[in-house]
């Protein structure tokens, strides 16, 4: 009995460690909760270190064959400060708005997380969105 209850601890906090490993260094995440858009982030490296650039992309895409009207928001946080723009727009078929963010890691670099948040919504379907993060250490 101790032997199985010791395996299913130690296989739950694997599991959950790498849950919460994949949420931290997350580096593409695609989300289409409002099926008529397709909103995606991506960051990288994976793991900085002093003397490479993060960068972050957003790409928000129509995926249905009208044009919508729509808004959406982009938001990009470091450690110590963060930005934001949001905007209306009609969203053609198939085209998309991107927009990329870059941070240059050196020895004196703000330490913690950096962010790159996406979303988008319209009137009828409600919001897509998605983020992606990476940790400077």
């Amino acid at each position: 009995m101790r032997v199985k209850r010791r395996l299913l601890i130690a296989g739950l906090s694997v599991c959950c460690f790498a849950a919460l490993s994949a949420a931290a260094y997350a580096r593409t995440v695609t989300g289409t909760q409002n099926p008529q858009f397709r909103v995606t982030v991506t960051i990288t490296p994976d793991h900085p270190v002093a003397g490479q650039t993060i960068v972050a992309t957003v790409t928000i895409v129509n995926r249905t064959r009208h044009n919508h009207k729509g808004s959406w928001q982009v938001a990009w946080e470091q450690p110590t400060s963060g930005i934001s723009a949001a905007a209306t727009a009609t969203f053609k078929p198939g085209v998309d708005i991107t927009d990329r963010e870059h941070a240059r890691v050196t020895a004196t670099s703000p330490r913690g997380r950096y962010t790159i948040f996406a979303s988008v919504q319209d009137a009828s379907r409600g919001t897509a969105h998605a983020s992606a993060s990476v940790i400077v250490r």
